[in-house]
């Protein structure tokens, strides 16, 4: 059975906790039934359609009933500006919009759409820009299934969400544990707040799912002091976890008695594309671990680009509504723009990414190793980024001469970089993305390099 094709049974199924409002599985299938008629009245044929999601029960019925209605959804984030929302909606020529309410738009496109096409996403690297990610419904349904089975989803997990519904790894949340038919803890509030933990405790969530940027801010919140005793598991994905930050949520999980597990994937692959399991965490700290089932990671000889196959890599992307027409292009196989290699014991370790380069001196540097080697010196969050005759380092805090100094001093005796070459700015908080990832784009149009 597809995980939205939901059971009548009166088990909790969502938790909307700021409204502190409960409902079962047999009242999410009756709203979602009600919500599909009325999708299903707007035409006979299949359609594109926009929410504007927000981590509540209302949008998730709209995400369900455009699945169980055989429509293509756009899943942004709500908080998105009202200019880069209308351009969403002009680019593809949507046909309905839910954001609160189901809006019908007037369109005359006289086009068939691939009957496949499930949900589109945005890039993880982009923000406002209209290029999406095409995934179909087995897209879906196999990413679902391989998830639940590695990290050991039942019907008693009680995750709570922690990051927007428009993104693939809080969309992946609620697709495996309803898929399980666990109960789903909604909420909107920052893992930085006193209000989550509190939501956190009085719902007894047993597990969250945090990008590394999170798990910064909860080091610095001393998360292995925290009490939680209903937590049973959380998760990292989204971007490589600095080593130290790794071995730091390594042990608190010890503590706590809990699993803690390390992923790596792309919207581009539905969600997840591989992951470490807990007990080889210690031996295989900052590897992004084995394939997850179903999937097959091979390296290119040429290139050492990791090559992802699997039922979940996505049909292809779309720029505008006329690709969505167009089919599954990829096939099954994924060129994922990471430089990795394999150690022997099959586990995969990456080692930046093709384009995250820049050239000082003619020499190529990667920027994720100069992030990835700052941060772990100074245990502090930081963003690179350049060009090919200066290295930008922004670092999250108040101005510091001192650590200026001391990282500049580092990359010169590691790096040879000269300090002519580098440019250090400090900022109160990075500009992020809808995924929390740090928006590099941003740093770079705002002067920072």
């Amino acid at each position: 059975m597809m995980f939205w094709e939901l059971p009548d049974d009166n088990s909790i199924s969502i938790i909307e906790a700021d409204s502190n409002l409960a409902i079962t599985y047999a009242q999410l299938r009756d709203r979602v039934g009600s919500f599909r008629e009325q999708l299903s009245s707007l035409s006979p044929k299949k359609q594109v359609g926009i929410i504007f999601a927000r981590n509540t029960i209302d949008c998730v019925v709209a995400y369900l009933a455009a699945l169980n209605n055989k429509d293509t959804v756009m899943l942004l984030d709500a908080g998105l500006t009202e200019e880069i929302k209308k351009d969403y909606i002009q680019t593809y020529n949507v046909d309905w919009v839910f954001d609160k309410e189901l809006i019908r738009l007037e369109n005359n496109e006289d086009d068939t759409l691939y009957p496949e096409l499930a949900v589109l996403l945005t890039t993880s690297g982009s923000t406002g820009s209209p290029k999406l990610v095409q995934l179909s419904y087995n897209n879906l349904q196999s990413n679902a299934v391989s998830i639940a089975n590695y990290l050991n989803i039942t019907a008693m997990e009680r995750p709570i969400t922690t990051l927007s519904m428009a993104y693939s790894y809080g969309l992946s949340v609620i697709n495996s544990h309803i898929l399980q038919r666990a109960t789903i803890i909604l909420t909107d509030e920052s893992v930085v707040s006193s209000r989550f933990w509190e939501l956190f405790k009085t719902h007894e969530a047993t597990s969250f799912a945090a990008v590394p940027y999170l798990y910064q801010m909860l080091y610095r919140l001393k998360f292995e002091q925290m009490e939680l005793p209903s937590l049973r598991s959380f998760t990292q994905a989204g971007g490589r976890l600095a080593q130290n930050l790794a071995e730091y949520f390594y042990q608190a999980a010890k503590k706590k008695n809990c699993k803690f597990t390390m992923m790596y994937g792309q919207t581009e692959a539905t969600a997840r594309i591989s992951y470490v399991p807990f007990d080889k965490l210690p031996e295989k700290m900052g590897s992004i671990g084995i394939a997850i089932p179903d999937g097959k990671i091979m390296l290119n000889e040429q290139t050492s680009e990791l090559i992802y196959i699997g039922p979940n890599v996505m049909l292809g992307y779309a720029e505008t509504r006329k690709d969505l027409t167009k089919g599954d292009i990829l096939k099954g196989s994924l060129q994922t723009g990471d430089i990795g290699r394999i150690d022997e014991d099959g586990y995969f370790w990456l080692e930046g990414r093709i384009k995250r380069f820049i050239k000082l001196y003619g020499l190529r540097m990667n920027l994720d190793d100069l992030e990835r080697y700052i941060n772990t010196e100074f245990s502090m969050p930081v963003a690179c980024v350049g060009s090919d005759d200066i290295l930008s380092v922004i670092i999250e805090g108040e101005e510091n001469v001192e650590l200026k100094d001391s990282v500049r001093k580092k990359l010169k005796e590691r790096y040879r970089i000269h300090h002519l070459n580098i440019n250090i700015v400090f900022k109160d908080t990075f500009p992020l993305l809808e995924n929390g990832k740090i928006d590099y784009g941003k740093l770079n149009k705002e002067g920072q390099i």
